[in-house]
């Protein structure tokens, strides 16, 4: 089974590309960091700003997948050109990919081409602290690590999928992330755990 299958199975055809995850109903906006800055008063890197939303994303990961978990590892890829080969975060951010389970669906739009990479996998067999610095890291230059491809036009989406418990895991970037659950009582006992990082929508 490959992750579109599943998406339509336990999400309703849900559409990594173009669904907006605040307007489901079983989705939660987290805020990684709610009293620090990415920038110091001197304009530099605050670095305990970083390290706290890289240790926040991780824990938040820990919670959701265990190392029994069969998981989907899925990247959204887009460009305004073919892409004739997987992106390089597979061979840089996983161990021991196996080129044969790596799945690639293509589509064409009006901004260019999307291509989804999808794995199945578990969590031992990412470095999944190094995949959140690199997704966190992806609006500062300066920081590494980073995800580096001069194929792609704009950066890649990085999406966590839990299969064995229909929860999804989407880090935008520094600034939060969204879970999205196929079960209501599990999305209320999240939403009671976060209930301190779920970001109010103004």
């Amino acid at each position: 089974m490959n992750h579109l299958i599943y998406l339509r199975n336990e999400f309703k055809e849900l559409d990594l590309i173009n669904s907006t995850f605040h307007d489901l109903p079983l989705s939660l906006h987290i805020e990684l960091q709610e009293s620090l800055y990415q920038l110091d008063d001197s304009g530099n890197i605050n670095f305990d700003y970083f390290d706290t939303i890289y240790s926040r994303a991780s824990d938040i990961f820990n919670d959701l997948f265990t190392n029994e978990d069969q998981l989907f590892f899925v990247t959204v890829a887009r460009s305004e050109k073919a892409i004739s080969k997987p992106i390089g975060l597979f061979n840089k951010f996983i161990n021991k990919v196996n080129q044969y389970k790596l799945h690639t669906f293509e589509e064409n739009d009006e901004f260019g081409r999307s291509v989804q990479y999808s794995l199945q996998t578990q969590k031992k067999y990412l470095y999944y602290n190094k995949i959140i610095k690199a997704i966190c890291n992806q609006d500062f230059k300066d920081l590494t690590p980073r995800f580096n491809d001069k194929l792609l036009s704009t950066y890649p989406e990085v999406f966590f999928i839990n299969k064995d418990k229909g929860i999804i895991f989407h880090i935008y970037d520094d600034r939060g992330a969204f879970l999205l659950f196929n079960d209501e009582k599990l999305h209320k006992e999240f939403a009671m755990k976060y209930s301190n990082l779920i970001r109010r929508e103004e």
